[in-house]
């Protein structure tokens, strides 16, 4: 389905609060909205070396509510450009300096020749249950952090949005389920393809979250494809204006752990943050060890607006200081 149609589904249907099980913090920002449907864009300026790209990205999402325990989520993509990946890819590097879904990806997406569509599915609610089944992706709903999970808002760079050597497809046909054990404590399944990679992917995450703490360990098998398995553990910790977190991972491949940290710290002057993270990525065999840093200072400059200026740093075959800007729109 091209995003023209996409838009006017959503112009004919009419959406309401989110209340779709999702992770992600541009998509949860939108639960107090009001609008029908809810637009975000990012124009990022990244330089490496003596080379300089710009891309601009945006999301369109919307919810149908059919009852108060069923609807209908869309969330649909275009992106023009594709940032400074192929110089990066051009020096060896295997970690990318954005998450966010480039222009080449939108237009072939998974390898499936769909276009720009990344995530339509059902929600149903049944007591403490929550099923959900259709294209969906499972990062919004796995390996989440409050403090690096989102391109858009937080950290650029993919070792900091999630978990970079798990099995977490995304916009793919699957099947999510939750259920709710107590207030905190809760037990998340998602069982989807794995494309563009063979076989399925099984995941079981347990999720412990109070007002100031969250703890989310789970498991990843791949089946019917390559057998790869392996864990992680994602977890942040707030106090005051300021928050840390922690992700880990261990896989059977040749990248066989990884560990991140790091911190945010809010309101330094108004409407303000600052991030820092560092990412090591251990490497076995012929495979490169690979280290990341990130710091970003992100200003509102309203309740539309978002500007950051962002750094990073690189190291694996070779080793490269990344600069960079955001622009963020939402509406």
């Amino acid at each position: 389905m091209k995003l023209k149609n996409l838009l006017l589904t959503g112009l004919i249907f009419s959406g309401i609060a989110f209340s779709q099980e999702t992770q992600k913090p541009f998509v949860l920002e939108h639960m107090l909205h009001k609008h029908k449907i809810d637009f975000v864009n990012t124009t990022v300026y990244q330089q490496i070396d003596n080379y300089a790209a710009v891309y601009n990205s945006s999301h369109i999402f919307f919810d149908i509510k059919i009852s108060p325990d069923d609807e209908i989520f869309v969330n649909a993509s275009i992106t023009f450009g594709n940032g400074i990946t192929k110089e990066t890819e051009k020096k060896g590097y295997s970690i990318y300096t954005t998450a966010d879904d480039l222009e080449d990806y939108l237009k072939n997406v998974n390898d499936t020749g769909r276009e720009y569509l990344l995530e339509l599915f059902y929600q149903k609610a049944v007591g403490k249950f929550t099923v959900t089944g259709g294209l969906i992706d499972s990062t919004a709903f796995i390996d989440a952090n409050k403090y690096a999970n989102d391109e858009h808002t937080q950290f650029l760079n993919d070792a900091f949005v999630n978990n970079p050597i798990a099995a977490l497809p995304s916009y793919n046909p699957g099947i999510y389920i939750h259920y709710q054990i107590t207030n905190s404590t809760g037990i998340s399944g998602v069982y989807m393809q794995n494309k563009p990679d063979k076989g399925n992917v099984g995941i079981v995450e347990i999720e412990y979250e109070t007002e100031n703490i969250g703890i989310r360990p789970y498991f990843f098998y791949v089946f019917g494809g390559e057998e790869l398995k392996g864990f992680g553990l994602s977890g942040d910790y707030s106090f005051g204006n300021k928050g840390v977190f922690l992700r880990v991972g261990n896989s059977n491949t040749d990248q066989d752990y990884f560990i991140s940290g790091g911190f945010e710290v809010s309101n330094i002057f108004k409407d303000d943050k600052f991030g820092f993270g560092y990412g090591y990525t251990h490497g076995k065999n012929s495979t490169e060890d690979i280290h990341v840093s990130e710091a970003y200072y992100s200003f509102l400059l309203n309740k539309y607006i978002t500007l950051t200026a962002d750094i990073q740093y690189v190291k694996e075959l070779a080793k490269s200081f990344i600069y960079g800007g955001r622009f963020y729109f939402i509406f």
